[in-house]
């Protein structure tokens, strides 16, 4: 828990920093505060659609959760924005989960 104290004291300097967020969301994961994450990654795809990282990790969360229909459509988001950043290899690695999941 000392990283995730250590991570929300630098996001109450950088508040608007994705990357932090993320951090937080990951440290829940580690945690196993399987909720704090999943509100943590919703909020980093609402406040921060671009930041590609998200995507992958919340549709995963969303599969664990048995919620297929909200991975799918995450996955599907995360594929789009990736292709519209050129981003191929995330692309294909989400693509990849997509097809994991409805095949």
């Amino acid at each position: 828990m000392q990283r995730l104290k250590i991570l929300q004291d630098w996001l109450e300097k950088s508040p608007n920093d994705p990357f932090l967020h993320f951090g937080i969301a990951m440290e829940y994961l580690s945690s196993e505060l399987i909720a704090e994450a999943l509100e943590k990654l919703e909020y980093i795809s609402e406040q921060f659609p671009d930041y590609l990282a998200n995507y992958y990790q919340l549709a995963k969360l969303y599969e664990t959760n048995n919620n297929e229909n909200k991975a799918i459509a995450t996955y599907e988001k995360g594929i789009e924005i990736a292709q519209q950043q050129g981003d191929k290899k995330t692309a294909g690695e989400l693509l990849s989960a997509l097809e994991e999941l409805t095949f």
